[in-house]
């Protein structure tokens, strides 16, 4: 292998550990990390690809760890609603150029950045709705389509009707892995998963398991707080770097 495929493997696997590593130790940001890094050394179709399959390893790990938290009427219509959407995020991955997808995942970020640093101001409340869990599925189904981010939108809507933590991030972990499957299935039908991504899907889905199992030890002794605060300042900061170097 040339020197530039075994240094682009090792981005691959650094991004993708230290991804996986946020979301078993905080809850969620998996998708969010590593999509606004890997663009700046791999096209966007093959960092959503590589993402998804990575998506679906942290999604069952987790989902099998956590099962005895999870609830199934919580995650039931956000995940139904999620799948109604994801085709038009891949359309929109396949048929736009790279700087406007680009575009697209630096607004995303600003955008959801904006919604963490409003909800902690105003200490939002969510109502535990059907339309609530509606429109968090809907815009989730957008952004998995298009990037693999399932997080956040859902997050702020466990946040609010989850009775506690574990449950929140059972429920978020095994909505990753119903939403990583379907976007994976579709990523191989549009012909993105290809064998000459395998050694880039391996490297990240062993970093995945080798950073979820880490991830896990620390998730209730860590100050998730700090983590998300720092995170989503970062957030704009990738989202810049992501247009300027377009």
């Amino acid at each position: 292998m040339r020197q530039g495929g075994i240094l682009m493997l090792l981005g691959v696997t650094a991004v993708n550990f230290a991804s996986a590593f946020f979301q078993a130790s905080s809850g969620f940001g998996y998708a969010l990390i590593a999509m606004a890094i890997m663009p700046q050394f791999l096209p966007m179709r093959d960092c959503s690809a590589i993402s998804a399959v990575t998506v679906v390893v942290i999604g069952l790990q987790m989902s099998l760890t956590l099962r005895k938290h999870l609830k199934l009427r919580i995650v039931l219509l956000p995940i139904l609603c999620c799948m109604l959407t994801i085709n038009v995020g891949l359309y929109i991955l396949m048929h736009f150029d790279e700087f406007t997808l680009r575009l697209i995942l630096a607004g995303l970020l600003f955008l959801v950045t904006g919604i963490f640093f409003y909800c902690r101001k105003r200490q939002i409340v969510i109502p535990n709705r059907w339309y609530s869990a509606a429109i968090a599925g809907l815009v989730t189904g957008l952004s998995t389509g298009m990037f693999n981010i399932v997080g956040p939108f859902l997050l702020i809507y466990y946040m609010n009707v989850c009775e506690d933590t574990l449950t929140m991030k059972a429920s978020l972990e095994f909505s990753f892995l119903l939403a990583g499957l379907y976007s994976m299935i579709m990523h191989i039908s549009y012909g993105n998963i290809r064998l000459e991504l395998l050694p880039a899907l391996t490297c990240s889905a062993v970093a995945a398991i080798m950073a979820g199992i880490i991830g896990l030890r620390v998730y209730q002794k860590i100050n998730k707080d700090k983590i998300a605060l720092m995170a989503y300042i970062l957030l704009p900061i990738m989202a810049v770097s992501l247009i300027v170097n377009g």
